[in-house]
């Protein structure tokens, strides 16, 4: 368990990460839900690459994570880490039912985080072309043909978060590991013109704005007309 003195201190923690990654925002949010006091250090988008090695770490991923004089990547390793070393306020129920479904959720955000990853490296092509976008895309696998399965899938994977919320699995009283790895991404999602109108009166789009806030960059229209056609049909 963490002490009160680690729990106060920033220089004990550090959190390695770069703008705009939504998996450090999800890290972010886990972080300041516990309550623990943590360092930044940001660095440009694929200088992590070679940051992450020199600091220590094994892999060269974000959010990476420093705490109690361990290194952690990924954040569902630091959910579990983080609910070790300080069990309260809960990231996962106590009950292990319970538990399970929120375990599952959360697995599942983090397939919905890829998929919105791999959206916005498409859309950054059609309007920031780079090298560095290009290489980004190639290790997440992010082609064009991946981000239009992605964008046609967004109304089964915006009706399932809805579905858990009003089971009760995400958007409680308490929130948990679930709620904080899926909000980030429906907030990114929220940002694109391209999604906003046809996700802004759901659920979803509530919840999001509740557990993570609106600090998205904003996004204009830019993906191909005709893919945006299955959520124009979700919608109506």
């Amino acid at each position: 368990m963490l002490t009160a003195e680690l729990r106060r201190s920033a220089c004990d923690v550090r959190l390695y990460t770069f703008p705009g990654s939504n998996a450090g925002w999800t890290a972010e949010l886990m972080l300041a839900h516990k309550g623990i006091g943590y360092d930044t250090v940001l660095t440009p988008r694929g200088r992590h690459m070679f940051l992450l090695p020199a600091h220590g770490f094994r892999g060269i991923t974000v959010p990476a994570l420093t705490i109690a004089g361990r290194r952690l990547q990924r954040t569902r390793v630091i959910s579990r880490a983080l609910d070790t070393w300080q069990p309260e306020p809960r990231l996962f129920p106590a009950d292990p039912r319970q538990r399970a479904v929120v375990e599952d959720a959360e697995r599942w955000g983090e397939n919905l985080q890829n998929a919105v990853r791999r959206i916005a490296y498409v859309a950054t092509r059609r309007t920031h072309a780079s090298l560095l976008t290009t290489l980004g895309s190639l290790r997440h696998r992010a082609g064009t043909e991946a981000a239009r399965r992605d964008t046609a899938a967004l109304p089964e994977r915006l009706a399932q978060i809805d579905a858990w919320i009003d089971a009760g699995v995400l958007g409680g009283d308490d929130l948990n590991a679930a709620d904080f790895q899926i909000a980030p991404n429906v907030a990114v999602l929220l940002s694109f013109a391209d999604f906003a109108p046809q996700i802004s009166g759901r659920p979803a789009a509530a919840h999001a704005l509740r557990v993570a806030g609106d600090h998205a960059r904003p996004r204009g229209p830019v993906l191909p007309d005709e893919w945006l056609t299955p959520l124009r049909r979700a919608g109506r």
